[in-house]
């Protein structure tokens, strides 16, 4: 079994971020689709967390291509 490159966890951790600000989202946008609901405005917050997931992953992207263009 060949060791990960550098960048895999990153991009994983990144997936799982972005993953949690998805259902964020979907949580956030809930009272547009139902009206009965109501919810506070960290969940508009929270859905932010795609974008700190994406910038994650393209971190570990780089990374991970860096190490390989180093061999």
């Amino acid at each position: 079994m060949t060791s990960p490159d550098p960048g895999d966890r990153l991009m994983r951790v990144g997936a799982l971020v972005t993953f949690a600000g998805l259902l964020c989202t979907v949580i956030a946008v809930l009272p547009f689709l139902l009206p009965s609901i109501s919810l506070p405005g960290a969940w508009w917050f929270l859905s932010m967390l795609i974008g700190v997931g994406l910038a994650l992953v393209i971190a570990g992207l780089l990374r991970s291509s860096r190490s390989r263009r180093i061999r």
